[in-house]
């Protein structure tokens, strides 16, 4: 009998864990039939099981539910919120009363009267406009007709027990099999070791799964919860659940409920406003609540995000120096990052006063702490008046995954070898590394990626090596691939991880730790917060991921064609067909100057147009692209080069004007699209040549040097030369003279015009000489274009 008791008491309490959200689910959709029936049938199983256990009490309870229930069925009654409530407060009484019996404890002796004859009272009226309506439950649930799979019941110890045993099995292996590697190989031997690995991995997966549990256990008790806060608060709230199929540790869940339930309480209480309120403020009447679960490597990533108010850093500041934690002069440095952080702190709240359900900044400090003590992270997105948006990364904790062994410095990291899509070494012929903008890019088969070196974002030496370096395309959780250089690739292995230290997880860029065959401690990369570290421009958010998708969805298989985003000095944001950019490089602003109305730079000898008029600059070096059409080439100058994306190849919006063809949205930004046909068709047809600006009078023109060297190279730059000075008529202003003997000065007071004086010597004379290398083209080129501005 004690079995069947325990039996039945377990069965009830985790079928009543589930209902919770099912009733709520209910009441927000009574037409749906299907949650009535699995609603009623508990209360039916309950009330014949009881008979038999001898259980009166549980039986009253269930009777009348039931009999209310067959009403709601037979269309005799309506399920209004009233119902709904009684319905969960005798769901709640017999959760109370099957606690107690489980511990062995006396039953509780409140009345159950009228918890009975609110059930069986019908609603004499309508509800009052007034008042709040039940928050709204939006959750996707598998159903279907499947029978329940067959199961025994087995205590967390022996679970735990099983899986330390196996995590030491795989520890043994991977030694043996380092062992075997470094002696002769015996065929029999290694067929042997590799049945044994099988038996092994297959073991691993089995035990694995029976410590692993669906995330939907956390959501559960959510809609319950919102369902009574928003009515009792009198607020409008629309729930939504996602990821709930998303498998973590048991115990894990168990030590993420009491966190979650606090931010949850956090955010209706002070988070989301009143209807009153947000209508005043043009929101939605009913406000939203998001929670989120998903994998992101060995981590789980559960976000609860809500639309209301956020959190005001300029009260939690007054707060804190009311409380004397903190001086006028400390916060006035403190930036908002900073000041965000202050609701971590103890008593420190938000609100104006403190309720019995929650306080922003009372009790936070409490969940952070109880996240980092299992390994996790809590980060906060504060939008203020629009919302916040709280992120929870906790470990998976106890797991075993393949592992690959990578060294960069004079280290070696671990990194889960599912995020692993391909390795090259640097010198494969598949593979070109470039420069672009300050960043790197790694081209692999046509398939560009931008690349981060790990020991750059790691804050390591890069050690010297003899060999080539190892380039992996990671798959990253958060973004599209991306290339990683490594010193080498090392081994690969089946690793068991453990949560690393808090200090170690707060970095951002570690998933956990590892114990392989050697002994020696080692950490898990995160590819996600590598590339996050790395501030990777082609990562996008999960919700800029989701609208591309969307759009993607939209555009119903829009081609699709590689693009360079940039910024223009004057601070809008553009696109740029990647195919027509040359390169990127930057150029001496020395270099630029303006012929004829027109922009133009000299570049190896020659003087290139400018695309976009830019001649001077402020700064020594300019970002510039380097374009071509095929015959002819541009210059176009810009403030900074950002990352390069996919655009439609017809923008979203048509609008020609100037230079530009229309717009497009690329991640939730509207940029403008350069038009290729008319940048080109704007560059002067003939090449840019500066003889509206002056000649080059060369006054040495019996000099060898001058006349074989210098005058070919400044022909071949374009300039009109003469060779020496006009005897029948004036020199222009706009002339310019060169002379390489040491009269220039006086010779500059008789003409009247600019002088270039040249040196056979690489250094000059003293502080005085102004006169430039002959041999320092650069210089000289600089020295004549200066001269026409």
């Amino acid at each position: 009998m004690d079995e069947l008791l325990q039996e039945f008491i377990s069965e009830t309490q985790e079928t009543l864990e589930a209902l919770a959200g099912e009733v709520v689910a209910w009441e927000a959709d009574p037409t749906d039939r299907d949650r009535l029936d699995a609603i009623f049938r508990f209360f039916h199983t309950v009330k014949g099981s009881c008979g038999f256990l001898n259980l009166p009490r549980f039986e009253r309870l269930s009777h009348a539910a039931e009999d209310v229930l067959s009403e709601i069925r037979a269309d005799k009654r309506l399920a209004d919120p009233a119902t709904v409530s009684a319905v969960l407060g005798i769901m709640d009484r017999i959760a109370e009363l099957a606690e107690a019996v489980a511990i062995g404890a006396a039953l509780p002796q409140e009345n159950d009267d009228y918890l009975i004859a609110a059930l069986t009272e019908k609603e004499a009226s309508a509800p009052d406009e007034g008042e709040a309506p039940a928050a709204s439950v939006a959750v996707a649930r598998a159903s279907g007709g499947q029978s329940a799979p067959r199961t025994i019941r087995l205590p967390l110890s022996l679970i735990d027990q099983l899986m330390n045993g196996v995590s030491d099995m795989v520890l043994a292996r991977n030694e043996l099999s380092r062992k075997l590697r470094e002696r002769s190989g015996d065929p029999e031997l290694e067929s042997a070791f590799e049945r044994l690995s099988t038996c092994v991995a297959d073991m691993r997966d089995a035990i694995s799964k029976t410590r692993m549990q669906r995330v939907d256990r956390l959501f559960t008790a959510i809609p319950r919860m919102v369902r009574d806060l928003g009515r009792d608060l009198g607020k409008r709230i629309d729930l939504s659940l996602e990821g709930g199929d998303v498998e973590m540790d048991r115990e894990m869940v168990e030590m993420v409920v009491d966190p979650l339930t606090h931010i949850v309480r956090n955010s209706i209480d002070h988070g989301i406003e009143t209807p009153e309120r947000r209508r005043a403020l043009g929101k939605p009447e009913a406000g939203r609540l998001k929670l989120e679960a998903r994998q992101s490597g060995n981590q789980i990533v559960i976000e609860i995000s809500d639309d209301g108010q956020g959190i005001d850093t300029g009260r939690l500041v007054d707060k804190a120096m009311a409380a004397g934690r903190l001086t006028p002069e400390a916060a006035a440095r403190m930036s908002e990052a900073e000041k965000l952080d202050l609701i971590f702190h103890p008593g420190l709240s938000t609100a104006s006063q403190v309720t019995a359900i929650s306080g922003r900044g009372v009790g936070m400090d409490v969940v952070r702490a109880n996240v980092e003590r299992i390994g996790g992270v809590i980060a906060l997105d504060n939008r203020p008046c629009c919302g916040l948006t709280i992120t929870l990364r906790v470990p998976l904790t106890l797991t075993i995954i393949p592992g690959l062994i990578v060294r960069a410095g004079d280290l070696h990291f671990a990194i889960p070898r599912a995020a692993v899509v391909e390795i090259l070494q640097d010198n494969n012929e598949t593979l070109n590394i470039a420069q672009v903008g300050g960043a790197k890019i790694a081209t692999i088969r046509s398939i560009r990626h931008s690349m981060i070196d790990l020991e750059d974002v790691l804050g390591m030496e890069r050690v010297a090596q003899s060999g080539p370096r190892a380039v992996m395309v990671v798959r990253s959780a958060t973004g599209v691939p991306f290339a990683m250089g490594v010193s080498a690739v090392e081994n690969h292995e089946e690793l068991v991880i453990r949560p690393a230290s808090p200090l170690v997880m707060a970095s951002g860029v570690y998933a956990g730790m590892t114990l392989p065959d050697n002994g020696k401690p080692m950490l898990l990369l995160d590819a996600a917060g590598l590339a996050n570290a790395a501030r990777l421009p082609n990562i996008i958010d999960d919700h800029a991921a989701r609208r591309a998708g969307e759009d993607e969805e939209a555009q119903g298989g829009v081609e699709m064609v590689p693009a360079l985003r940039f910024e223009e000095y004057s601070g809008e944001r553009r696109l740029l067909k990647l195919s027509l950019i040359e390169r990127v490089e930057d150029i001496d602003a020395r270099l630029f100057g303006r012929s004829g109305g027109r922009g133009f730079v000299r570049l190896d000898g020659r003087l290139v147009p400018v695309a976009n008029g830019h001649h001077a600059f402020s700064e020594e070096k300019v970002a510039a692209l380097r374009l071509r059409d095929g015959a002819r080439e541009a210059c176009y100058p810009v403030a900074a080069v950002l990352d390069i994306v996919e655009m439609p190849a017809v923008p979203d919006m048509i609008a020609m004007h100037g230079l530009l063809s229309g717009v497009a949205v690329i991640d939730g930004e509207h940029l403008e699209v350069i038009n290729p046909f008319a940048l080109f068709a704007a560059l002067p047809e003939e090449p840019v040549a500066e003889r509206s600006g002056g000649r080059c009078l060369l006054a040495d023109s019996e000099d060898g040097w001058t006349r074989e060297i210098l005058a070919p190279l400044l022909r071949q730059a374009g300039h009109d030369v003469v060779m020496g000075l006009p005897a029948d008529e004036a020199v222009d202003p706009q002339d310019v003279v060169l002379f390489t003997g040491s009269d220039a000065s006086q010779a500059s007071e008789l003409l009247g015009c600019r002088i270039v004086h040249l040196r056979a010597t690489p250094r000059p004379a003293g502080p005085q000489d102004s006169s430039i290398y002959r041999y320092d083209q650069d210089a000289l080129m600089a020295a004549l274009a200066g001269s026409r501005r």
